[in-house]
């Protein structure tokens, strides 16, 4: 807003559509994790004073043009938050317009609560213009500081888009102090900063705060200078350090001025003084949460080597890879005003996401089995040092067992980690795992997932549906050149039901001539059994016995902790030389009563025994069958 205690603009509105979009992750089945997402959520905040547009407004624009595009530190990000000092008030519009035209088409700039107590009197108020699409600002929050001189410093407060906790906000304040070295001038400096620390020292304790602005600091011993350090909850540091920064050893530190001749308005005096600062408290220096990426601190255009002159003075190396391009933008700067800007990039707080599979199915008891959660850092940055780094902790309950802890940077993508799960007892099984972080500011700082599945006996391959068979004697007789016999065998998975896996028969071991395996080997064996078919040719075969062991290789159905088994099978064929009368099972030398109960006692499979009269492996109603045929005495 724009107060109305003084002729103010009128400052555009925010934009017409909305300003957040969702994020969709994650190509697994999963518990949903949506949250609403700012876009390029890392922070670049730049204090800069307009020398109230004493100097080129074509070379200014191109300054704005150059902050949005600045990859000094190997990366560009958009401005997030201007601050600037000797604003007049009828020219916020034409601010806010240039830095509208700057901005990339995700950002829509906004002013900030924009007041002036007659300020254009004394060198003009501060203003704030911020990005709409990642920041609100708190208006309630602003407040006026009289710093002496005439001049006001201005406090706002700002939150960030797409984060819950309080601590994603933070309070920046605008000034600019009384210049002048002498006596005087800097008591009422000191004045100006002993009010700017009263002020936010009143603020909630551990609150983010940055001191931003042209403070006219002429050394580092300077009163005021050194009362932003005193003690209390609004104590700032100084991401240069508080050493001196005076003469050449120092000049990468200086902004002021880039012209070497004073012009139009603009002071000259070449770059030999640092007096544009941001100073943020503590809260910005533990690299949790919002924080200060202090190596990307910086004034745009200063390589260090003009220090007592002007900026575009032979050749600029601040891109040093671009030194056409140091040179133009060091001439923007020399024409723009009579400071350069100051730029700081700023780490934003971690976003977790994670998920994991509503049902993880059916798994074999006793398996080794882990179930897998997915985790993102989903901040919106255009590096990965522009976000907080996400350490989360994992912990299994029900079903699930154990911790788990890690780390996942901002665009590193999805990570996954794993808890055990327990498969000891057979049925259904249910557990919870609950994803925390305690990263200041997180976004979705804790996530509880259900997960469920099936806990099943291992298959039991079996000759026999009603017992546990593991091995099978097959004997047959056949004549002599009689042609091919095939013989089929059965393979159950015995006890089968809802809570035991399926059976697969995976393979046979080669049967070697005059046997063969013709086929049957099948998957997903449960209620009903696959018939395998064996073979075997007589053609020109002596009479005799030709046995043959064959393995039948069965595992489980493809699940988590699929086990192996085998089956042990036994041919005997007898080639000629058979018994004459095969019914009569006791060798009274009658096929009568005797021999059927015989048969009907032992129904069911046979191994090698004489009830068989059919050689098959099995006693049924076949056998009945030879019996009542062969009825009578024997041949």
């Amino acid at each position: 807003m724009i107060d109305d205690r003084t002729d103010s603009p009128s400052v555009p509105g925010p934009p017409p559509a909305g300003r957040r979009w969702g994020t969709v992750i994650f190509g697994l089945v999963i518990t949903a994790c949506l949250i609403a997402s700012p876009g390029h959520a890392q922070l670049r905040v730049v204090n800069y004073n307009t020398a109230q547009f004493q100097g080129d407004l074509t070379a200014f624009q191109d300054v704005l043009d150059a902050l949005t595009d600045d990859d000094k530190p190997g990366f560009a990000s958009p401005v997030a938050v201007f601050v600037f000092q000797e604003v007049l008030a009828d020219d916020v519009d034409l601010l806010l317009q240039m830095a509208r035209t700057s901005s990339p088409p995700e950002v829509f700039y906004v002013v900030g609560t924009f007041t002036s107590y007659y300020e254009d009197n004394y060198g003009g108020a501060q203003a704030m213009i911020y990005d709409f699409n990642r920041l609100d600002e708190i208006e309630a929050e602003h407040e006026d500081i009289y710093t002496q001189a005439g001049r006001y410093t201005d406090r706002w407060k700002l939150r960030l888009l797409g984060y819950d906790s309080p601590d994603a906000s933070f309070y920046i304040y605008s000034s600019h102090l009384k210049a002048g070295d002498d006596p005087d001038e800097e008591d009422q400096r000191l004045d100006g900063v002993q009010s700017i620390r009263s002020n936010a020292d009143a603020l909630p304790a551990g609150s983010h705060i940055i001191y931003a602005g042209d403070m006219n600091f002429y050394h580092n011993q300077e009163p005021g200078y050194q009362w932003f350090f005193s003690t209390g909850d609004g104590q700032a540091f100084d991401p240069l350090g508080t050493g001196s920064w005076a003469g050449a050893p120092y000049a990468i530190k200086h902004s002021q001025s880039p012209r070497l001749t004073s012009s139009g308005g603009l002071v000259g005096g070449g770059l030999d003084d640092r007096f544009d600062f941001q100073l943020p408290t503590s809260q910005f220096n533990d690299d949790d949460g919002l924080s200060i990426i202090a190596a990307n601190y910086r004034s745009l255009g200063n390589d260090g080597q003009h220090y007592n002159n002007s900026i575009n003075y032979g050749n600029n190396y601040y891109y040093p890879w671009d030194v056409p391009r140091s040179n133009d933008l060091a001439d923007d700067l020399h024409e723009a005003s009579d400071h350069v800007p100051l730029v700081v990039d700023y780490q934003v707080p971690a976003v977790m996401l994670a998920g994991m599979a509503g049902d993880f199915g059916r798994v074999i008891r006793d398996a080794d089995f882990e179930m897998t959660f997915i985790l993102l850092n989903d901040a919106d940055v255009v590096v990965p040092e522009g976000a907080d780094v996400l350490d989360y902790q994992a912990e299994g309950s029900g079903c699930l067992l154990g911790t788990s802890s890690g780390s996942v940077e901002a665009l590193e993508g999805i990570v996954e980690d794993t808890l055990p799960v327990d498969t000891s007892q057979v049925g259904p099984v249910s557990g919870t795992l609950t994803v925390s972080s305690d990263n200041e500011a997180v976004q979705n700082p804790e996530y509880v997932l259900n997960t469920s599945g099936t806990i099943v006996r291992p298959a039991n391959a079996s000759f026999d549906g009603q017992s546990d068979m593991d091995s099978l004697t097959v004997e047959q007789t056949y004549d002599p050149d009689s042609g091919v016999h095939f013989i089929e065998v059965n393979v159950h998975n015995y006890g089968y039901d809802d809570l035991q896996a399926l059976l697969d028969v995976d393979d046979v071991s080669p049967a070697e001539s005059p046997f063969g395996f013709v086929g049957g080997l099948a998957a997903g064996i449960g209620d009903e059994p696959a018939t395998l078919t064996f073979s075997f040719d007589t053609t020109g075969l002596n009479e005799g016995e030709y046995p043959a062991d064959i393995t039948i290789y069965t595992s489980d159905e493809d699940l988590p902790g699929e086990t192996v088994s085998t089956l042990d099978l036994t041919f005997l064929i007898t080639i000629g030389a058979g018994s004459e009368c095969p019914a009569d099972v006791n060798a009274d030398e009658q096929v009568n009563i005797d021999d059927l109960f015989a048969v009907l006692a032992a129904w069911g499979i046979c191994d090698d025994c004489p009830e068989d009269v059919n050689d098959d492996g099995k006693v049924n109603i076949d056998d009945v069958f030879e019996i009542l045929g062969a009825w009578g005495p024997c041949p």
